[in-house]
């Protein structure tokens, strides 16, 4: 049997100061896909260490990317985007993907809760979720929603959920956060397991632009010790699928690490 992944995270060292671990949202979006392998080159050429595969279930990791790699040289993290108005589980979700995890060496995965009417359902699912995860070696976190949301967008909620479930990580999207909320996000910052970085014209939140382009104060995440996903492009105030172009993730990454 695999051995359970470890619940609630060390406390970190305030001064040690590793360069971030930086990674990309893979392009493998039915409009603007791209085979693993050549995403895997675009990382490995310009310093990106880590590569996220989004799956809407009730796709799954192998259909989403049409073809598994066959190299390697990155950490493969996944976030299922369960739509609560669907049918699908977080369980579920996980379950099905078990084998295609377990093939890409994936660590962490993470639930995007999408609102709908099994809202209420969210912290026993999750409870399920996180008892395969633990069982299967995995690391298992929840993503928080942006504000247009009813469902798991404030620091308080958050909180919340975490402390009912000690196992379970945090994903923490800034692109998703107004400054009201940073410091309470921050305080979560212990339970990561990954954090979401792209910019925004705050207050408006979820626009997914590049580093830059925004006015999202990136320096609370400078000393993270988890992966930091660029995920760009996609929404439709930042253009949609096909304008988280090379040179656009290269010049964010470097926009990133120069906080760090």
């Amino acid at each position: 049997m695999r051995q359970p992944a470890q619940g609630r995270r060390a406390e970190r060292d305030p001064d040690r100061r590793d360069p971030l671990k930086i990674g990309l949202n893979g392009r493998f979006f039915p409009a603007n896909w791209r085979p693993p392998d050549e995403e895997i080159a675009f990382a490995l050429a310009n310093g990106f260490e880590a590569i996220q595969i989004r799956v809407d279930p009730p796709n799954t990791i192998r259909e989403t990317l049409r073809e598994l790699p066959t190299t390697g040289g990155v950490e493969w993290v996944v976030e299922l985007l369960v739509r609560y108005a669907w049918d699908v589980s977080a369980s579920a979700a996980l379950r099905t993907n078990l084998d295609a995890l377990h093939e890409l060496g994936v660590k962490r995965v993470h639930i995007h809760p999408v609102p709908g009417e099994r809202d209420s359902a969210l912290r026993d699912e999750l409870a399920e979720a996180l008892a395969i995860a633990e069982r299967e070696g995995l690391t298992l976190g929840v993503e928080h929603n942006s504000s247009e949301h009813p469902l798991l967008v404030t620091p308080e909620e958050c909180a919340s959920l975490l402390d009912s479930l000690p196992g379970l990580g945090f994903v923490w999207d800034i692109n998703h956060t107004i400054a009201e909320q940073v410091a309470g996000f921050a305080a979560l910052k212990p339970r990561l397991t990954l954090v979401h970085c792209s910019d925004t014209p705050l207050p408006a939140t979820n626009h997914h632009l590049p580093l830059g382009h925004g006015s999202v104060d990136i320096s609370p995440i400078a000393h993270v010790d988890v992966p930091v996903i660029l995920e760009i492009g996609g929404q439709v105030a930042s253009g949609g699928y096909g304008k988280d172009t090379d040179e656009a993730l290269i010049a964010s990454r470097e926009r990133l690490s120069r906080s760090g």
